[in-house]
């Protein structure tokens, strides 16, 4: 299919397609099942026939309301696309290019490997996608990680998204792309987790990548040499070696600053800033950044807003809808949530972001592979019951460890684990504590000790998984500090 076809000069991220919107007389799952099923009837019509040629697309309105009308329960034939026994609904295939965005057969998608207006980076790698920066879902928060189609282009509909456990896909000719070409450069499996993470997040757009640090690593790479980057003063160890040891020597000036602190923010932009980077809460000390107030700070000066909300999945909280720019996930916590597979998630709400987060996963090979892609899917199923009874376990834990007379401190997004303005702050951008609770003992050898006698608690780095997990950062995974 070709850009002109397709309306636009490969906006692939522009375009309310599919799940984002809905048609006048019928959802748009259920006018991308019509089509489908229409497609194979022309497809098995052609085939018996002698000159039969590949299907371009849907050609007949008429036996697109037959469909119709036989899903819901009216006169006519579905199998007889010819038959006259219905009226054609009225700029049905108008209505049906607006809920699907024109991208009726999948399957014949073709994309020019020559073009005079088109470079081939800027060629997509995956069919085109809804935009989900606008959706507003009608679905209760639990039933948005459950009701997703994550493959409505496969002819056979199946339940659950296939694991496409390829790397390459055949090629329409030597002059034309398919959907797909090369795992790395994008994959069916991972297209559907990439559209269900842009639903949940409301973004514009959402990519795997294989670990959380390498969607750091991603977020990193949209600077060049010279730009700035404010990093809250409490961050994620792997982050603080990321930036310190790394970025430093790609020319980042890398600034720490007290997020929590909005003037002292303000005062560190320079003119060389172009992003700042938080965590709300942080990691490890629980620290509240008031997200909107950042974001407004940030966008005055013409800087990008990223937070890691990897302890506040979307079921918790959604930073875009706050004014954040980018929000990155170690979906190898609350994600996946089994602790049996890594991946990381950038979601954006800007195209012109997404179009060079798409460039860099597939130039530099950091996306996540379909086997892992597959296991996200499962576990985004359980998400909202995961989450919510954790929450719930945690603030048991929480007023436990209040009132042990060997705990000095315990730090979370709770009454008792922060100071009412932190946690009127919180409970303005979130809808929920979440389930990691920080403390101290004032003493390194009795934490080691508190650590080693848990039975249930198993000590290890990461969290979010179905397992109570307890570590001592400062010795795992804030060692590198």
């Amino acid at each position: 299919m070709s850009s002109k076809a397709r309306g636009g000069e490969w906006d692939c991220w522009a375009e309310n397609t599919t799940k984002a919107r809905k048609g006048d007389d019928l959802s748009a799952r259920r006018l991308e099942n019509a089509c489908w099923r229409l497609w194979n009837v022309d497809k098995a019509a052609q085939s018996a026939s002698p000159s039969a040629r590949t299907p371009k697309k849907i050609r007949s309105c008429g036996s697109l309301a037959n469909l119709v009308a036989a899903a819901g329960g009216d006169s006519g034939s579905e199998d007889d696309p010819g038959s006259q026994d219905l009226s054609p609904i009225p700029n049905f295939q108008e209505i049906l290019k607006v809920a699907i965005g024109g991208g009726i057969d999948f399957t014949t998608c073709r994309f020019p490997a020559k073009s005079d207006n088109v470079r081939y980076d800027d060629l997509p790698t995956f069919p085109l996608r809804p935009n989900f920066a606008a959706f507003r879902n009608s679905l209760h928060p639990a039933s948005e990680c459950v009701v997703f189609d994550g493959c409505p282009e496969d002819p056979y509909h199946p339940s659950n998204t296939p694991i496409y456990q390829t790397a390459t896909f055949v090629q329409p000719s030597c002059s034309e792309f398919g959907a797909y070409d090369y795992t790395r450069s994008g994959n069916p499996t991972r297209t559907a987790l990439e559209k269900h993470v842009a639903l949940l997040e409301q973004a514009a757009a959402a990519f795997a990548f294989a670990s959380g640090m390498a969607a750091l690593h991603t977020l990193m790479r949209l600077l060049r040499q010279g730009d700035e980057v404010l990093v809250n003063e409490d961050i994620y160890g792997g982050m603080h070696r990321l930036l310190t040891q790394d970025c430093i020597y790609s020319g980042l000036i890398v600034t720490f600053v007290d997020t929590t602190d909005l003037i002292a923010v303000e005062k560190a932009i320079s003119p060389r800033t172009k992003l700042i980077h938080t965590e709300s809460p942080s990691n490890p000390r629980m620290k509240i950044s008031d997200l909107r107030g950042l974001a407004e700070i940030a966008h005055k000066h013409g800087v990008l807003l990223s937070v890691d909300s990897t302890m506040m999945p979307p079921v918790i909280c959604k930073p875009l809808k706050l004014g954040a720019d980018i929000v990155i996930h170690s979906a190898t916590k609350f994600i996946s949530g089994h602790a049996d597979c890594m991946g990381g998630l950038v979601c954006v709400r800007d195209p012109e972001v997404a179009h060079r987060v798409a460039f860099l996963q597939n130039a530099e090979g950091t996306a996540l592979a379909p086997f892992e892609c597959f296991l996200f899917l499962r576990g985004i199923k359980t998400l909202h019951l995961r989450v919510t009874r954790a929450q719930e376990n945690a603030e048991q834990v929480a007023a436990f460890l209040l009132s042990h007379p060997k705990v000095t401190a315990a730090y979370f997004p709770g009454k008792g684990g922060c100071d009412a303005k932190s946690l009127a702050i919180h409970r303005s951008q979130a809808t929920g504590q979440g389930s990691m609770i920080s403390l101290t003992t004032g003493c390194v050898e009795f934490s080691r000790r508190f650590c080693d006698a848990c039975r249930i608690f198993k000590t290890t780095v990461s969290f979010g998984s179905v397992n109570s997990l307890c570590e001592m950062p400062c010795t795992m995974s804030h060692a590198s500090i």
